[in-house]
C-alpha cells in the first residue's frame, strides 16, 4: 500500500476516533496571542583513521561543528489592532570558523474597521551575518486583508476532553459551547496567575472543572484525582505537548524600501511587495502552514527583475509524545540580466517529546541549491546536498 494511502487512512481514523462537538474554526476571540521561544542545538564531530606505507597510523578530524538555533514568536490580535515580532537566530562554528544568521521580523497592523478584516500595515526585516559588513534592513508599508486566529486553547480542550473520556470521567464528547467555554478559560492563564498569584492553578482547574459539570456529561460529582492530573499534564506539557494551532488566511500589498545595505553600497530602489499566508488545523492533530512573498522594483525593472519566496510546513501528530514535521521551501530570482534559479529545500523531522519542555528530533534534509552567487567567479553549477542531524530542543516557553 502506498505511504499517501496509509497517511489518508490514519487521518481518517484519528478523525472518526474522536469525533468532537466543536471544530477549530469555533473558535472565534476578540483578542488571539502567542508566544513562544525554543532553543536548538547540535554538535557533529567525526574522525576518520588510516595506516600509511610506512605502517604507522594516522588519524583525522573530518568533522567538528556545533551549531545553535535561537526561534522566538510573540503575537498580539484584536479587532482594531495586531502586532508581531519574529526573530530567528543561527549561530555555530566549524573547526576554527565561526559564523552567525541572525533576522528580526516585527510588524504591526491596524484594522481600519472593527467588524472587517481589512488593515494598514508597517514591517521592518532586519539581517545580520558573519559576512555582512553591517545591518540589513527593510521597511514595508501597506495594506491587506484578512486575519489569523491561534485556536491552541481549543486544541488542549480537546486534549482534556479526550483523556478525560478514556479515562471515564465523563460519559461523552461535550457540547460545542462548553468546549468553548472551557477553551476561554485556558486563554486566561495570565489573568488568573493575576489575581490568585502562585495559586492561582487550583482556582484555574476549578473554573475547567466547573464548565465540565454544567456539561451534564460527568460521571460522579467531580473529576477527581485523576482528572486534575490529565489537566494539568495537557496545560502544563507535562509528559506531552499540544502543537499551536492556526487557522486563517491573509494577504498584503505595499511598497518594500531599502533603508541600508549589507555591503555599505547605495541602497535599492523601492519595490512592490505581495504577501499571502494560510495556516488551517486538517483534523485536530494534523495542521497545515503555508506562505508566499513576491517583490519587484519599482522601477525600470519592474517585472524584469522578480524575487519569489515561498513554502508550506505539515505536522503530525503520531501520539501524545511523537510528531511528524515535514516542510518545503523555494526560493526563485529572476534577475534583469542573465539567468533565473532556483533553490529547494525539503526536510523532514521526528520530533519525540521527553519531559518538561525538552524534545529529541531525528532530521533529515534535501537541499538543491541553483543560486550562481553561491560561489561567485566559478562555472557554478546547481548541487544536491543530503543532510541528516539529530537535536536537542529546550521550549522555555
Amino acid at each position: 500500500m502506498k505511504p499517501v494511502k496509509l497517511l489518508l487512512i490514519s487521518l481518517i481514523i484519528t478523525s472518526a476516533a474522536f469525533a468532537q462537538n466543536v471544530s477549530v474554526t469555533d473558535y472565534e476571540v476578540p483578542v488571539s496571542t502567542a508566544k513562544i521561544l525554543r532553543l536548538t542545538g547540535g554538535y557533529n564531530w567525526a574522525q576518520t583513521s588510516f595506516e600509511n606505507p610506512a605502517g604507522s597510523t594516522i588519524t583525522n578530524v573530518t568533522a567538528n561543528s556545533a551549531n545553535l538555533n535561537l526561534l522566538y514568536s510573540h503575537f498580539y490580535s484584536s479587532l482594531p489592532f495586531a502586532w508581531f515580532i519574529d526573530v530567528n537566530a543561527n549561530g555555530g562554528k566549524s573547526f576554527s570558523d565561526y559564523n552567525h544568521d541572525v533576522v528580526i521580523t516585527p510588524s504591526i497592523r491596524k484594522y481600519i474597521w472593527d467588524d472587517k478584516d481589512l488593515f494598514g500595515f508597517a514591517r521592518f526585516d532586519l539581517r545580520h551575518a558573519n559576512t555582512f559588513k553591517q545591518l540589513e534592513s527593510y521597511l514595508t508599508l501597506g495594506g491587506g486583508y484578512g486575519r489569523h486566529i491561534n485556536a491552541t486553547a481549543l486544541a488542549k480542550a480537546v486534549r482534556i476532553e479526550e483523556h478525560l473520556i478514556r479515562e471515564g470521567v465523563i460519559s461523552d464528547n461535550m457540547p460545542k459551547e462548553t468546549m468553548i467555554k472551557i477553551a476561554n478559560i485556558i486563554e486566561r492563564e495570565g489573568e488568573y496567575r493575576g489575581l490568585y498569584g502562585d495559586t492561582y492553578e487550583t482556582r484555574w482547574y476549578e473554573a475547567i472543572e466547573k464548565e465540565v459539570k454544567a456539561s451534564g456529561n460527568l460521571i460522579g460529582d467531580n473529576v477527581g484525582a485523576i482528572g486534575i492530573l490529565r489537566m494539568q499534564q495537557v496545560l502544563k506539557s507535562i509528559n506531552e505537548r499540544v502543537n499551536d494551532r492556526y487557522y486563517g488566511w491573509d494577504v498584503t500589498l505595499g511598497a518594500k524600501f531599502n533603508l541600508t545595505t549589507r555591503d555599505k553600497s547605495p541602497t535599492q530602489n523601492p519595490a512592490l511587495a505581495v504577501g499571502a499566508r494560510y495556516s488551517y488545523p486538517v483534523t485536530w492533530r494534523t495542521q497545515v502552514n503555508a506562505y508566499a512573498d513576491m517583490s519587484t522594483p519599482l522601477d525600470s525593472n519592474f517585472f524584469k527583475r522578480i524575487e519569489n519566496h515561498g513554502g508550506i510546513d505539515f505536522i503530525y501528530e503520531l501520539s501524545n509524545r511523537i510528531n511528524f514535521v515535514t516542510g518545503y521551501r523555494m526560493s526563485m530570482v529572476t534577475p534583469n540580466v542573465g539567468d533565473s534559479w532556483i533553490d529547494h529545500s525539503l526536510g523532514a523531522s521526528f520530533i519525540f517529546y521527553l519531559e518538561n519542555y525538552i524534545n529529541l528530533g531525528i532530521n533529515a534534509g534535501l537541499i538543491r541549491a541553483g543560486n550562481p552567487t553561491l560561489v561567485p567567479g566559478t562555472n557554478y553549477k546547481p548541487r544536491t546536498d543530503l543532510t541528516t542531524s539529530v537535536t536537542l530542543q529546550y521550549n522555555l516557553f
